[in-house]
């Protein structure tokens, strides 16, 4: 060894005189360990380790690719199927209008269905949007069940908005179910004018004191959101006042009954004005009428000459 280096070594000591190599202080022979003791917790792992970490790699690196592929999902049904998770029994209960079919249709459940994956969120948001239906329940029961409670709007009424616009059936609410007329439908009440939809139970309330007047109104109109018109099946006309239509159906059932008023030749019947009743006659009525009061006056004028 050269002077230089031996000079540069012994000015690196530890302590107790002993020369450090880079610094650090010479182990003896007996506090030395060897290396696979210095590798810490790899020296405990139980045997076989090493094949279940290289699987656990496999299975991480092929789920991956299952997700890069799109195939996660796909391959999650099959398995939980396959375990005994797909859907096997569809029960649906409440529906009456709602074609039993229609409803399966909507619930889309495909063959193989996994329980697991079944969206019955999704599947009852897709059901509620059906015009028959007011509420619904989608629920799945393990293993492999899914059960389907409806409940359907009643048709309350006929609603026609406008002369121009189609008949529609809607409910107690108003809510327009479907414009499909049945026969089965045709004695629903029928209401017309915007906003009559939401007033139905109104209108039938007012009716519902005078049974004998009810059966003869074909149809109800709301007239600027204020008051009704009735029209009876022998096309005479009923104006309603806007205050207390109640009490003027009972009066007007009353006449009828003493004198048979809305059997005769009449067109209109107003009741707007709450201390008296206007009755307005058919052309012919008038006409005849005229002439019965022209023979009148003229036999009136010939007795007169007479006397």
């Amino acid at each position: 060894m050269s002077a230089l280096a031996t000079r540069w070594l012994g000015r690196i000591k530890g302590r107790g005189g002993r020369r450090l190599l880079f610094g650090r202080r010479g182990v003896s022979r007996l506090h030395r360990q060897p290396v696979w003791r210095a590798a810490g917790f790899l020296a405990h792992l139980p045997r076989g380790a090493g094949i279940l970490a290289s699987a656990a790699f496999l299975l991480g690196f092929g789920g991956y690719g299952m997700v890069l592929s799109g195939k996660t999902l796909e391959v999650v049904n099959d398995t939980t199927a396959e375990f005994g998770f797909r859907v096997g029994a569809v029960r649906i209960t409440g529906q009456r209008e709602v074609d039993e079919q229609d409803v399966l249709d909507t619930l889309s459940i495909r063959s193989g269905q996994s329980l697991f994956l079944y969206d019955a969120d999704a599947a009852r948001e897709r059901l509620a949007s059906n015009p028959w239906v007011s509420n619904v329940s989608v629920m799945k029961f393990y293993p492999d069940k899914v059960r389907v409670i409806l409940e359907e709007r009643v048709p309350a009424a006929l609603w026609q908005r406008t002369v121009d616009h189609k008949v529609e059936i809607v409910d107690s609410a108003g809510q327009v179910i479907t414009d499909r007329l049945e026969t089965r439908f045709v004695k629903l009440p029928r209401v017309m004018g915007d906003g009559a939809e939401t007033r139905v139970h109104e209108i039938m309330s007012i009716l519902d004191d005078a049974p004998a007047l009810q059966d003869k109104v074909r149809a109800s109109m709301l007239i600027s959101h204020r008051r009704w018109d009735l029209f009876l099946d022998n096309g005479v006309q009923v104006m309603l006042p806007a205050n207390d239509p109640a009490k003027a159906v009972l009066e007007l059932a009353r006449v009828d009954a003493e004198s048979g008023l809305l059997e005769r030749d009449i067109t209109v019947v107003d009741m707007r004005f709450g201390d008296r009743m206007v009755v307005r006659l058919s052309e012919t009525a008038k006409t005849a009428r005229d002439e019965l009061i022209a023979a009148r006056a003229k036999a009136m004028k010939k007795r007169e000459r007479e006397i």
